[in-house]
């Protein structure tokens, strides 16, 4: 009878702490760092699962390029949804995804002594790679091709990032 309890106590506890992943009404916060051409780029991102598929995502960029002359620090937002593809498990998830970008770039150039800001705006569209380590801790890979607008800095850039998130 004590064994029935104590492994009757064990699953009802493992139950109510397993958190559901990739399931609507599910949301996670992450950062992440990327590698692009010249620089480096910081975010922080939530994402809302609005379905086993369907995820929406924003997040807040930081981004920091350097040229031969000048140096152009870049801050924008990024609104993505997310739809998943291809997941061999309950732990590796495969997404292509799309947004738009939107923000300021502000442009510093050392010879000329010379400050510049300039609204942008663009797109993006690339794949995603999760990897749930645990429920509650998940990895993402990104690989993203960005097409600009009134930018100064560039009509296209890839970007590499790298990600971990607290699922909740």
């Amino acid at each position: 009878m004590k064994i029935r309890l104590t492994l009757a106590f064990f699953i009802i506890s493992v139950s109510a702490g397993a958190q559901l992943i990739h399931v609507e009404g599910s949301k996670a916060l992450g950062v992440n760092y990327a590698y692009v051409k010249n620089g480096f780029n910081v975010s922080s991102r939530i994402t809302f699962y609005k379905s086993g598929n369907l995820a929406f995502r924003g997040s807040i960029d930081f981004e920091r390029v350097s040229f031969d002359l000048s140096k152009a620090s870049i801050v924008y937002a990024n609104p993505e949804i997310i739809y998943t593809f291809y997941n061999p498990g309950d732990k590796l998830f495969f997404n292509v995804k799309g947004g738009i970008l939107t923000g300021a770039e502000f442009i510093n150039n050392s010879v000329l002594d010379k400050k510049k800001s300039q609204f942008f705006v663009g797109e993006d569209i690339g794949l995603c790679v999760e990897y749930y380590v645990t429920n509650k801790i998940m990895i993402n890979l990104d690989l993203d091709q960005r097409f600009f607008q009134l930018s100064k800095v560039g009509k296209a850039s890839f970007i590499i990032k790298l990600g971990i998130n607290y699922n909740f």
